[in-house]
């Protein structure tokens, strides 16, 4: 085996992970060019979209002209589409450039499987090559993508796949040409049937989709910066590295992996809080799931003897990735408004309830509501609480620092309810896929021991998640009585009596007083109030205006 041999296994698991690794950028991407959730799914969506349907035809097109060729071209266009997507100034052209990237990729997978297979230069240490690019690759990159973005930008991570692929251009053209036309299906020998093929296509999924919910949740929702975020999801392969090791029977392996994605995504959905080692168990269980299951799958169950194989189970694997990514992508953004609107009518009933001075408070509701609406919430509110700190006499810091306390964790709750939806999605996915390929017949203890553990694994965080998680704030009914802040002094009874009337307002309309304040301070709120409630909130007391500014 050659260097270039390795160089090919490595671009190949450039093409391969490129989902995971530019997933640390989004976050970034979100922010600067101004897109939304659904637009940075497309940057992940069109390479995927784009590699499933070229890889076919590419494929055909190697037989003709011969895999160095294919993967010479393939990976020059790919190396320069990164270098496009690198300059990219705005989503149009980011995604134009992601898609002749996916053309570029497809070709240098199927030229690379043609290079590295057992029949070919490398031997059967290139299979092995080609395995590891296949499990690890996909694992590894989220750490990859966050350590560039942490050094540099989100844009170093095309830029830094272009001279890989260029390289790996050059070693391609330099291996012999031979034969690679599909080979006879020997009788009694393996195809592909649908049990294996939808059980990839599905694990493949909920692998992808995991990778992007984490660290969306990590990075915009909990205000992890890259690098730290890819440290912590460097668990997954370090537990694919130790399932990939695991010997038995193929199918046993491939229900046993699936079924283990699914409790370890099942259990994100329920992290307590935002302490990263929270994380650690779900990832070790998807991870290791991710290494028993893809090679079981992969030229076990289902067939990978030749580049017209490989091609058919690289579009499985990313007709998959592409339907949940098309699935989930509305879902995290819908619940992340919901999610948002309910943290700040939370935040405004902590404000309100807090023992701080109204002038205060008026000062300070502003900036912290507008921190939440922020790309990255917790971000915005972090700094929108260091910024008013300073303004908080020394008596009342106590009362600030409760206040900081209360709303932080009413954010960090908001943003765990935002992704629970998508993560037990994602975990039925899994689930499904080990419903697909179960044995027949009799159980074995592994597989008697992995399914309690997909049971135990998400009911003990569903457990910590009732114990630990931080209690949510309750929007009182404003017709009841309820307790005031009582600061004392002039100030303190205005507040008081203010309140009273905010509640008195918020009665006559049906509506929370926590609504009435961000109608009475937020033009896109007062919109939504009147739509809701049938009455403009600025007509229900001119008082109350003028004390709230």
């Amino acid at each position: 085996m050659r260097f270039r041999h390795a160089l090919l296994a490595v671009a190949a698991g450039l093409a391969l992970a490129d989902a995971s690794i530019v997933t640390l950028a989004l976050p970034e991407l979100l922010r600067e060019l101004d897109t939304s959730v659904e637009g940075v799914a497309a940057v992940l969506g069109v390479y995927t979209v784009v590699l499933a349907a070229a890889l076919i035809p590419v494929e055909r097109l190697q037989r003709t002209i011969g895999a160095p060729r294919t993967g010479g071209g393939g990976l020059a266009l790919f190396a320069l589409a990164s270098l496009a997507a690198g300059a990219s100034d705005s989503l149009g052209v980011l995604l134009a450039a992601r898609g002749v990237q996916a053309v570029g990729g497809a070709a240098a997978l199927v030229a690379a499987f043609a290079l590295l297979e057992p029949g070919g230069a490398a031997g059967e240490r290139g299979r092995r090559l080609w395995l590891g690019a296949a499990v690890l690759a996909t694992a590894i990159g989220p750490a990859l993508g966050g350590a560039l973005t942490e050094a540099f930008s989100w844009r170093s991570i095309f830029y830094f796949q272009a001279p890989v692929a260029a390289l790996a251009a050059v070693a391609a053209l330099r291996e012999p040409r031979r034969d690679t036309r599909p080979l006879p299906v020997p009788a009694g020998g393996l195809r592909i049937t649908f049990g294996p093929a939808a059980a990839l296509a599905l694990v493949s999924a909920a692998l992808t989709a995991v990778l992007f919910l984490l660290v969306l949740l990590l990075v915009a929702g909990w205000d992890a910066s890259p690098l730290a975020a890819a440290a912590t999801v460097t668990v997954i392969p370090a537990g694919a590295l130790i399932g990939s090791r695991i010997g038995g029977d193929a199918r046993a392996r491939a229900a046993a992996g699936c079924a283990l994605v699914g409790a370890g995504v099942l259990a994100l959905a329920f992290l307590p809080d935002a302490h990263l080692p929270w994380t650690f168990a779900p990832q070790a269980a998807a991870g290791l799931g991710m290494g028993l299951a893809l090679p079981a799958l992969g030229g076990e169950l289902l067939p990978e003897r030749d580049p017209q194989d490989a091609s058919r189970l690289l579009v499985l694997r990313h007709v998959g990735i592409a339907l949940a990514l098309i699935v989930l992508a509305p879902i995290v953004s819908h619940d992340l408004t919901t999610s948002t609107d309910r943290a700040k009518e939370r935040g405004v009933a902590v404000v309100l309830d807090a023992k701080l001075k109204p002038t205060d408070k008026l000062r300070l509701a502003p900036d912290l509501l507008a921190g939440v609406d922020d790309d990255q919430p917790r971000h915005g509110l972090r700094q929108a609480l260091r910024k008013g700190e300073s303004t908080i006499p020394a008596d009342d810091r106590p009362a600030y620092d409760d206040l900081a306390h209360r709303t932080d964790d009413t954010l960090v709750l908001a943003v765990g309810e935002a992704f629970r939806t998508a993560f037990l999605v994602t975990g039925a996915l899994a689930l499904l896929a080990a419903a697909a390929v179960l044995p027949r017949g009799r159980w074995t203890a592994a597989l008697v021991g992995v399914a309690a553990t997909t049971a135990a694994l998400p009911l003990a965080y569903v457990a910590a998640h009732h114990v630990a998680a931080p209690e949510a704030v309750t929007i009182r009914d404003p017709c009841e009585q309820r307790s005031l802040p009582g600061t004392g002094g002039l100030e303190g009874f205005i507040q008081d009596r203010a309140l009273e009337l905010l509640d008195t307002a918020a009665c006559r309309a049906g509506a929370s007083r926590e609504e009435l304040v961000l109608a009475l301070t937020d033009e896109g709120d007062r919109k939504k109030f009147e739509e809701r409630h049938g009455v403009d909130p600025r007509s229900l007391s001119t008082v109350l205006q003028g004390l709230l500014g």
